[in-house]
C-alpha cells in the first residue's frame, strides 16, 4: 500500500463551517485533555504530523478497508466507480470521492444506512452519489461532521438522519426524489446552500422547541410535496434548478439556473460567490462532466482526416452565451488504449505532423484532424494450424497474429493465389462452393487496417480551464490496410463424409481422437494431414478412408467408454503417427506407405475389438 502525503487540496479546509467549529468547541467543553483540544483545533482529533492519502481501489479493495487502515487526519481517496458498501466513518479520517458524479456507492446491506457516522469527532464525507438506499447517511453524537456535495438520489426512508446533540455542516448536496430528504435532531445540523427537488419531505427538526428554520439557509426547492417542511429559511430560492441531466447523473446546472451564485461561502470553482448543491461551495469537483463519446466519420480527403463531433457540455461554466469554455480533441494511431487516460493519446501526424495530440477545439462541438498519414507496419505471418477437408468445403484454423485486425483466405488447385477471400477478424474460417474429390493448397495473411481513436475533454470558462475526464473513446478505421506474407501452405481436399457417430466429445475424429483424448493433439493432426496429403488425394487411398470411415466408429465408442485401453492403443498408433510424420516432412509421399498406413489401420481396429471381447466388451 503507497502512503502519500495529502496536500491542502486533497483534505480541504478542516475548520470551514460553525457547524465544525462548534463540535470544537462541544469536544472541549466535555474535558478533553488540551493536546487533543488542539489537535481538534487543528481540524482533526490527535493530528498525525503528515496526513497521508489512502487510494480506493489502488491501495485497497473496499472503502471501508481503507478507512480502518487510515490514522488520523489521513483522507480515503476514492476514484470513480460504483461500489456496493456499508460505510462506518472514524475520527479524523475523511473520506472523499474523486468525482461526485462517477462515484456511486449503493448499501450492500439495504436494512442498514449506507453511511454510519456515529462517536465520531472531526470527518468529512463528500464527493458521492448515493443511490438504493433505505438511509443513506445517519449521524449519532458526533460532532465536526461535513456532510458536503453528496447526491442522496431516492432513499426509501431518509437521505439523511442525525440524532439531537450531533453538530454538522450539511452543505452543497442534491437532494433528489427522497421519501423525506433531512431529518435532524436539532439545529446542531446546519443545512446551507443545498438543492432539494421531488422529495416527499424536505426538512424535518424533531425537537418540538427547536426552531424549525434555524441554521436552514441559502438552500434551492422545487417540486418537493412540502416545499420545505415548516418554510424555506433565510435566502431561499424557489424555481427548476435546471439540472443537465438527472439521469446521467449531472446535477450541474444550465445557465440560467436560479441556484447559482446564492450564496453564502466561495465556491473554488470560479471563486465567485457559491452556486447551490453538489457543483458549488470549497469541496466541489473542479472538473466538469465527461462529455459523450464522439462520432467519428472518414472525410474522404487525400491524405485522410476524421471528422469528429460530439454532444456539448451544457454546464453553464462550459457552454455559456458570454464565456464559453472549450474542448480539447485527443487522438492516437491504432485501437482504444488499455488505460483511457491522456497519456496514452500520443498521436502526432495530423496536419502534416503540426497538430499533436491534443488539440484545442474552441467552443466547437465539431472539428476535423486533417492530414493524416494512415499507416501501418505489416504483421508476421500467421501460422496455419489445420485444413479439413469437408463436404464442398474445407475448414481452415489459424493462430491470432497481435495487432491484426483481420486475415485473407489464398486457395487454389494449382497456385495458392488463385483466389482471395476476406476472412474478417477470425481464426477460423470455412471455404465453400469447392469440388469433392479436388485437392487444395491453403494459405492465410494478417491485414492491419490503419485506424485511430478519438476522445474528446470539455474545460470550463475559469482562469484555471478546469478539464473533464475524457470521453468513451471511438475508433475508425481508414486508409489502405497492411497485409503481411502468406502463412506456410496446407493441403485439402473437400469430401462428402459419412456423418460421424455420436461420440462423447462430438468431435468425430474416431480411433485417434479416442485413444489421444482430443481431435487438436498433434498426433491426431499428423494423422489427419496424412489423410488430406496422401490418401485422399488418390483412388486406392480414398478407398481405405471409406473402410476406416466404416469399421473404426463402433471400436471408438468402446475405447471412449473404456479409458485404461487407450494408453495401449496410443501404443500401437504410434507407428502409424511416425509414418505420417516421415511423410509430411517431404519424404517420397509413396502408395506404398499410404497402403500400409491404411492397412495398419483396419489392423488396428481388430485389435481393439479383440481387446474389448477379452474385457467383456463388445
Amino acid at each position: 500500500m503507497a502512503r502519500s502525503v495529502a496536500t491542502p487540496g486533497n483534505v480541504g479546509a478542516a475548520l470551514a463551517s460553525p457547524a465544525r467549529w462548534l463540535g470544537h468547541a462541544l469536544s472541549l467543553a466535555a474535558g478533553l485533555p488540551l493536546v487533543e483540544a488542539l489537535s481538534l483545533a487543528a481540524g482533526h482529533p490527535f493530528a498525525d504530523a503528515q496526513a497521508a492519502t489512502l487510494a480506493v481501489p489502488t491501495d485497497f479493495r473496499t472503502i471501508q478497508a481503507a478507512i480502518d487502515a487510515a490514522n488520523s487526519n489521513d483522507v480515503v481517496l476514492v476514484e470513480p466507480g460504483s461500489y456496493r458498501e456499508n460505510l462506518s466513518l472514524k475520527s479524523g479520517v475523511d473520506v472523499v470521492g474523486r468525482e461526485t458524479a462517477r462515484t456511486m456507492l449503493a448499501p450492500d446491506d439495504d436494512m442498514q444506512p449506507t453511511v454510519t457516522i456515529a462517536n465520531v469527532a472531526g470527518a468529512r464525507f463528500s464527493n458521492f452519489t448515493l443511490l438504493d438506499a433505505s438511509v443513506g447517511v445517519s449521524v449519532a453524537a458526533s460532532t465536526g461532521i461535513d456532510v458536503a456535495n453528496v447526491v442522496f438520489d431516492g432513499a426509501s426512508d431518509r437521505a439523511f438522519v442525525a440524532a439531537a446533540l450531533s453538530a454538522v455542516s450539511l452543505a452543497h448536496d442534491v437532494f433528489f426524489q427522497n421519501n423525506s430528504a433531512v431529518v435532524r435532531g436539532d439545529a446542531g445540523v446546519e443545512v446551507v446552500n443545498n438543492i432539494f427537488v421531488g422529495n416527499t419531505t424536505t426538512i424535518t427538526t424533531t425537537l418540538a422547541l427547536v426552531d424549525p428554520l434555524e441554521n436552514v439557509r441559502a438552500n434551492c426547492f422545487f417540486a418537493n410535496r412540502d416545499l420545505a417542511g415548516a418554510g424555506a429559511g433565510a435566502g431561499a430560492v424557489v424555481g427548476d434548478p435546471l439540472f443537465v441531466d438527472a439521469s446521467a447523473p449531472d446535477f450541474h446546472l444550465l445557465e440560467g439556473s436560479p441556484c447559482i451564485d446564492i450564496g453564502p461561502d466561495l465556491d473554488i470553482v470560479d471563486e465567485t460567490v457559491a452556486d447551490a448543491g453538489v457543483y458549488g461551495g470549497q469541496f466541489s469537483d473542479l472538473a466538469p462532466f465527461p462529455v459523450a463519446q464522439p462520432q467519428l466519420a472518414a472525410t474522404g480527403a487525400v491524405p485522410p482526416g476524421i471528422s469528429i463531433s460530439w454532444a456539448p457540455n451544457l454546464d453553464y461554466r462550459v457552454t455559456n452565451s458570454v464565456n464559453p469554455g472549450s474542448y480539447r480533441v485527443y487522438y492516437k494511431m491504432g485501437g482504444a488504449p488499455t488505460d483511457n487516460v491522456p497519456s496514452a493519446y500520443d498521436g502526432r501526424d495530423a496536419g502534416g505532423g503540426t497538430l499533436p495530440s491534443p488539440v484545442e477545439a474552441g467552443a466547437a462541438t465539431s472539428f476535423t484532424l486533417e492530414g493524416l498519414t494512415a499507416e501501418s507496419q505489416p504483421p508476421v505471418a500467421p501460422v496455419l494450424r489445420e485444413a479439413t477437408g469437408r463436404d464442398q468445403a474445407v475448414g481452415l484454423t489459424w493462430d491470432a497474429v497481435e495487432g491484426a485486425t483481420g486475415y485473407r483466405v489464398y486457395f487454389g488447385t494449382n497456385a495458392v493465389t488463385e483466389n482471395r477471400v476476406e476472412a474478417g477478424n477470425v481464426t477460423s474460417f470455412a471455404v465453400t462452393g469447392l469440388a469433392n474429390g479436388t485437392p487444395y493448397r491453403f494459405a492465410v495473411s494478417a491485414v492491419v487496417q490503419p485506424s485511430y481513436t478519438i476522445a474528446v475533454t470539455a474545460l470550463d470558462y475559469t482562469p484555471d480551464r478546469h478539464e473533464s475526464a475524457l470521453s468513451m473513446p471511438a475508433t475508425l478505421a481508414i486508409g489502405e490496410p497492411a497485409e503481411g506474407p502468406l502463412s506456410q501452405e496446407l493441403m485439402a481436399t473437400p469430401e462428402h463424409i459419412i456423418p460421424y457417430p455420436d461420440l462423447r466429445d462430438e468431435s468425430g475424429c474416431f480411433i485417434a481422437t479416442a485413444a489421444f483424448g482430443a481431435e487438436w493433439k498433434p498426433e491426431v493432426l499428423a494423422l489427419r494431414d496424412f489423410r488430406d496429403r496422401y490418401l485422399l488425394t488418390n483412388t486406392p487411398g480414398r478407398w481405405l478412408v471409406g473402410r476406416y470411415y466404416a469399421l473404426s466408429p463402433p471400436a471408438a465408442r468402446y475405447l471412449d467408454a473404456h479409458a485404461a485401453l487407450k494408453p495401449l492403443v496410443r501404443a500401437a498408433l504410434w507407428p502409424l503417427v511416425i509414418v505420417a510424420l516421415i511423410a509430411l516432412d517431404g519424404s517420397r509421399p509413396a502408395l506404398a506407405v499410404a497402403l500400409l498406413l491404411g492397412v495398419a489401420a483396419v489392423v488396428l481396429r481388430r485389435r481393439v475389438r479383440r481387446l474389448a471381447r477379452e474385457t467383456g466388451g463388445v
